[in-house]
């Protein structure tokens, strides 16, 4: 496996590094200190290992990701996904959040940890697999979140072409937690098959969905998929009908945390390339680039637009806090969360 390590200049001078990590079948990712976010994943063709193509969204410069207000394949926390209201009770005490989807809260408000420089504590290389290890500490009250919470961030590529993301955190104080990855898919990548997300084929293992209200907050009610648009336990071809429909953002619930069965996979129809997701969370969110902007300066001098990218988000439930029948985000004093995420690269759909 190969492994480089760079600074990266940017305007504002900050500590940014970059680290990519080749394994021996020639898939590759890229990510920056900065958010933690992966600027590259690579896929090579089937029995053509030299060609590939980069299947991530991502901007193309350090300045678009500076300046961004999106999220695009960063670590997002310290609560993924929505809080409604902005506000949360633990403990008999009212928080209220920076409510930047206004009247409600996401991923986690003004300067989450997408805007963050997380801290290098590792890079352990072994022969068929290499390890980066990130350090973030969130002091306490930011954002209006209680507690010193404590967070490690492992990425980890290995020659069976499986990239891992496990998420650790402890805390001095009672607080929430939901932390996860939010990579921009496109399996067509960036070169002759480059295109919005059409001729996608999507599955997910879930019988049921959260249902939402108009601001896209948990109702606390589940809706089974049967018969809705949201089923999508067989494979599913996205086409310009479902576009159209507004395509989905919602929460799946998962009955399965084993890890040892894909619960979710999306391929392109024209690479043949694409993920299977494993986790031990009891949601993902997915998420087809409905609210995505008109205009985005890319790489490869490609321009994005809405639904050009998709999203797969292991977490808990959105809103959980404010949900008592929803598994509970908390995190108790000196306790340990765990979240893993494991992504099985392919070619071969």
């Amino acid at each position: 496996m190969k492994i480089n390590q760079d600074k990266i200049e940017n305007p504002a001078a900050l500590p940014i590094e970059s680290v990519e990590v080749v394994n021996d079948n020639n898939f590759s990712y890229k990510f920056y200190t900065y958010g933690g976010y992966i600027h590259e994943v690579h896929i090579p063709y089937l029995n053509r290992e030299e060609i590939t193509e980069d299947v991530l969204l991502g901007y193309g410069d350090v300045d678009g990701v500076l300046n961004s207000n999106g999220y695009f394949n960063s670590i997002v926390g310290r609560v993924a996904n929505r809080i409604g209201g902005a506000q949360f009770s633990l403990d008999d005490k009212d928080y209220k959040l920076y409510a930047n989807t206004p009247p409600n809260h996401l991923h986690g408000g003004k300067t989450g940890f997408n805007k963050k420089i997380w801290n290098i504590d590792n890079i352990e290389e072994k022969t068929d697999s290499t390890k980066c290890v990130l350090s973030y500490l969130s002091p306490d009250m930011e954002e209006n979140y209680p507690g010193n919470l404590d967070c490690k961030v492992i990425y980890e590529l290995n020659n069976h072409n499986e990239l891992s993301i496990e998420f650790h955190a402890t805390t001095d104080q009672d607080t929430i937690v939901n932390l996860t990855n939010h990579n921009y898919w496109n399996f067509h990548g960036h070169q002759s098959y480059y295109q919005n997300n059409e001729d996608h084929v999507v599955q997910i293992i879930s019988d049921e969905i959260c249902e939402t209200d108009q601001g896209s907050i948990p109702t606390g009610n589940l809706l089974k998929v049967s018969g809705t648009k949201f089923d999508l336990r067989k494979s599913f071809i996205i086409d310009r009908e479902f576009l159209d429909s507004g395509g989905i953002d919602h929460n799946y619930v998962l009955e399965d945390q084993s890890m040892k069965s894909p619960i979710a996979k999306i391929y392109s129809k024209k690479t043949k390339m694409g993920v299977e997701y494993f986790t031990n969370q009891q949601g993902i969110q997915f998420y087809t680039g409905n609210m995505m902007l008109d205009n985005y300066v890319g790489k490869q001098n490609k321009s994005y637009g809405i639904q050009y990218g998709m999203c797969l988000e292991p977490q808990n439930y959105p809103d959980a806090v404010n949900q008592s029948n929803f598994p509970t985000p908390i995190l108790r004093k000196n306790k340990n969360y765990l979240s893993k995420i494991k992504i099985k690269l392919r070619n071969d759909f």
